[in-house]
């Protein structure tokens, strides 16, 4: 990477072939905004079927464009409570910084309870369990939106790496250090409005230029960008069929012939029940209910 320099300095060299590199501070606005523009439309994309399929709530995601600041400014104007979720986007260098607002958080788990979507109206001084869980659960999901965001660039591969209640827990850049602020508006039925922040640190974007440069001049293995958000949309808009088998009675062929109206088949108590997800078993679990109505509680997940 070459050095950074300032217009106007006594040290400034004449530019060459910098065009498309993100080592010069005064060609990241045509570098970094055109990918992170990319970017941003697909994973907005993406968000709006992940928090739609939580929240059982349509929801409209917009995102502006990436804004420039220093991170010590960032971290002055945050509260007391806030929810910053830490990724690792390899093989970018550093960590990026997702951040919910605590009001939606407790709006999704009232909502993912069967509740409607509503406006905070009481200061949270601390997250509870199902905060964290939920929180937990957003932030994996949402691990694989931006792989799949960033993978229009290269072979990127996004962890979630542990969050954090506030930002002296946590700190992806020096407190000087310039970083790119990628914002997402939700925005509910009757207006009900959140945001969330994505924080890249500027020299994290630098450690990937090639990657990222050669995608921006239309590299042909970075594919069409217009195929990917339609298949990106489509994928969200899949629905499956869920079912859950309650008992499977054995009758015999007297038996089944002399059955009439008001005859009881006794069913034993039924655990371990499967989630079916079309003929495959999805998950295991119990019978319950939930503001009065039936309820399948999921107690374990299959693998494979």
């Amino acid at each position: 990477m070459s050095k950074v320099t300032h217009p106007g300095s006594a040290s400034e060299a004449p530019a060459r072939n910098a065009e498309h590199s993100f080592a010069r501070q005064d060609s990241d606005q045509k570098t970094v905004v055109p990918v992170l523009r990319r970017v941003s439309r697909t994973l907005a994309t993406l968000l709006r079927g992940s928090m739609e399929q939580i929240s059982a709530a349509k929801v409209k995601v917009d995102a502006p464009e990436p804004e420039f600041t220093v991170y010590e400014s960032w971290v002055g104007q945050q509260k007391d409570l806030v929810s910053l979720c830490t990724y690792q986007l390899a093989p970018m260098k550093g960590r990026i910084l997702l951040k919910f607002d605590p009001a939606m958080i407790s709006a999704m788990v009232d909502a993912f309870f069967g509740g409607a979507i509503r406006e905070g109206t009481m200061v949270k001084k601390d997250f509870t369990q199902t905060d964290l869980r939920l929180i937990d659960r957003l932030a994996k999901i949402l691990a694989g939106n931006i792989g799949i965001a960033w993978s229009e660039f290269g072979s990127f591969a996004c962890h979630y790496a542990g969050h954090a209640s506030s930002t002296d827990a946590v700190r992806i850049a020096s407190p000087s250090a310039r970083i790119v602020l990628q914002r997402y508006r939700l925005t509910f039925p009757d207006n009900i409005r959140f945001e969330l922040e994505m924080l890249y640190p500027l020299d994290a974007l630098h450690s990937v230029d090639q990657i990222v440069s050669s995608a921006s001049e239309g590299d042909e293995r970075s594919g069409d960008p217009v195929w990917r958000d339609k298949l990106a949309q489509a994928v969200v808009d899949v629905h499956l069929p869920a079912r859950s088998v309650l008992a499977r009675p054995t009758l015999t062929l007297p038996q089944l012939a002399e059955l009439k109206v008001g005859d009881i088949i006794p069913i034993p108590p039924a655990r371990n029940l499967p989630l079916l997800i079309g003929e495959r078993v999805f998950a295991r679990g119990s019978l319950g209910e939930q503001n009065g109505l039936a309820a399948f509680k999921i107690e374990h997940i299959e693998k494979g």
